[in-house]
């Protein structure tokens, strides 16, 4: 994950850079893509910017190259839907958007890295009580209870 370093992820977001890096997350190029959810997620580790990622329509996005076949993009997405599913509002909003059955299938993935946000992710979304039984009618204790063996 980049370190954009705190302070510089809170003059990113003040000086308008957000909006550009949620349209980078649709470019057709991988490269660019990974690159813009390596910033997201930096950005998404402080707490001020969780819903500000939100609105400038991120979600749909990052649920989107949660289904990327390149296991550092998936990383990335996962992460950054982990921190922001530490908001309360957000929990609601990923499920909604539709991540859920996509995160529970990247906990079939070879990757480590990616077991591990996409079940931090599960693990934050889980603590809402809305999300509690749509992660079972989904399907996701078999896979996570896999993870334990």
């Amino acid at each position: 994950m980049p370190n954009l370093g705190f302070v510089n992820a809170e003059l990113i977001v003040q000086e308008g850079g957000l909006p550009p890096l949620v349209d980078l997350l649709s470019s057709s190029n991988e490269g660019i893509q990974q690159q813009a959810a390596g910033a997201l997620w930096s950005l998404s580790v402080n707490a001020e910017n969780h819903l500000k990622i939100v609105r400038e329509g991120a979600l749909t996005y990052m649920v989107r190259l949660l289904q990327s076949n390149n296991p550092k993009i998936q990383e990335q997405a996962a992460g950054t839907l982990r921190n922001l599913a530490v908001n309360d509002e957000n929990k609601v909003k990923i499920v909604q958007e539709g991540a859920l059955p996509h995160l529970i299938a990247l906990l079939r993935s070879q990757s480590d890295p990616v077991l591990i946000q996409a079940s931090g992710a599960i693990r934050n979304l889980s603590v809402h009580p809305q999300n509690e039984f749509k992660i079972v009618q989904e399907g996701g204790i078999k896979p996570l209870v896999d993870l334990l063996r």
